[in-house]
C-alpha cells in the first residue's frame, strides 16, 4: 500500500476551499462552477491526512476505465501499441477529456505520469455497490443521488447535456422540441442517466429499450428498431461521426426544471478516504484554468441546438 504524495503547493488555498466542502456522496458543483460541494456533512481531511492516504498499490495510482474507451474522452494511440487491450481510445496516452483529466488529477495528488496504472472496469459494475478494483474511475460517471448511496462520487469535471442522435432520413430527425419525442420509440445504455432522461422527462409512449452498451442501442438505431438514442452530448458526436452512416443529432436536451446541470464526477469506492483529496485536486484544476484548457482541446465547441 502506498501513502498518497499530494502536492503541497497552494495547499492553503485549498484547505480554504475544503472547509466548505461536503463529502463524496453530496451533490457536488459542475465544471466551470468554482464554488466548491454543498454542506459538508462530516469535517473535511487535514493536509497530513491527504498525505498519509494509501491507495491500493505501493506508488501506484490504479484508474479505472470502461472498454471500448470512446472518443472525446479516450483517444486512440497511432499506432496502436500490439499487446494493447484497450478498443476505440487508449487511456495511457493522455489524449482525449477523461485521460488528460486523470492524468492532471494524478498530478495534484503527487503521480507522476509513469505512476498511473489504468484497468478495464466495465460501467455496469463499477456503479454497483461493492469493492473496486481501482483507486478511481473516470468514464462518464454523471453524478445522481442514487449512484451516491453506493459509491463515492466527486466534485464535477466536466458539465454536459444528455442529446439524441438518430439517422438523418427519419423523421424523429426534424424534431424540435422535447414534446414531440413522446411517439418516437427511443434507447439507452442500462443504468445511465440518459435512460432516466427519457423515463423521467421525456416520457414517451413507447417503453423505452434498453442496451448493455452504446454500441448496441446503436446497432439497433441502424437497424430500424428504434428511432433514436440518447446519450451525453459529447458521445453523440462520436455516434454520429464514426459508428451511423448518415446520422444526425437532433438537438440537446435542457437540463430539467428545478434540477442540477449535469456533470461526470469520478467514481471511487464507498467512504473512500482518496475522496476528498480528488475533490481538492479537481477545485485546483478548476482555479488554475487547467480543466478550461483540456475541455476546450478536447471537447471545443461540440454544441447543438437545444429542444425546446
Amino acid at each position: 500500500m502506498a501513502r498518497l504524495r499530494i502536492v503541497t503547493l497552494g495547499i492553503t488555498a485549498l484547505l480554504l476551499a475544503a472547509c466548505a466542502s461536503g463529502t463524496g456522496s453530496s451533490a457536488p458543483t459542475g465544471f466551470g462552477s468554482p464554488g466548491a460541494t454543498q454542506a459538508a456533512e462530516t469535517a473535511a481531511p487535514t493536509a497530513d491526512a491527504c498525505e498519509s492516504v494509501e491507495t491500493m498499490t505501493e506508488d501506484k495510482l490504479t484508474v479505472g476505465a470502461d472498454n471500448p474507451a470512446y472518443p472525446p474522452f479516450y483517444i486512440p494511440s497511432d499506432p496502436a501499441p500490439a499487446d494493447s487491450e484497450w478498443e476505440l481510445g487508449d487511456p495511457t496516452n493522455g489524449k482525449g477529456l477523461e485521460s488528460a483529466t486523470a492524468y492532471a488529477i494524478a498530478e495534484q495528488l503527487g503521480f507522476t505520469r509513469d505512476d498511473v496504472v489504468w484497468v478495464v472496469a466495465p460501467f455496469n459494475t463499477v456503479i454497483a455497490p461493492g469493492d473496486k478494483d481501482f483507486d478511481m474511475y473516470l468514464t462518464q460517471v454523471s453524478y445522481s443521488d442514487e449512484r451516491a448511496e453506493v459509491v463515492d462520487l466527486s466534485d464535477g469535471y466536466f458539465d454536459l447535456n444528455q442529446a439524441v442522435v438518430a439517422l438523418e432520413d427519419t423523421p424523429i430527425a426534424n424534431v424540435t422540441t422535447v414534446a414531440a419525442l413522446k411517439e418516437f420509440k427511443l434507447g439507452a445504455q442500462v443504468g445511465t442517466t440518459s435512460y432516466d432522461y427519457i423515463v423521467e422527462n421525456i416520457q414517451p409512449t413507447n417503453e423505452p429499450a434498453v442496451y448493455d452498451s452504446n454500441d448496441a442501442a446503436i446497432q439497433a438505431l441502424s437497424g430500424g428498431q428504434i428511432d433514436g438514442v440518447v446519450a451525453d452530448l459529447p458521445t453523440t458526436f462520436y455516434m454520429r461521426d464514426a459508428q451511423l452512416d448518415g446520422g444526425k443529432i437532433v438537438r440537446s436536451l435542457p437540463t430539467a426544471a428545478g434540477e442540477e446541470v449535469e456533470h461526470f464526477s469520478v467514481l471511487l469506492a464507498k467512504g473512500s478516504a482518496l475522496t476528498e483529496c480528488v475533490n481538492r485536486a479537481i477545485q485546483a484544476l478548476k482555479d488554475d484554468g487547467t480543466l478550461d484548457v483540456i475541455r476546450d482541446e478536447w471537447i471545443g465547441g461540440s454544441g447543438a441546438p437545444e429542444l425546446q
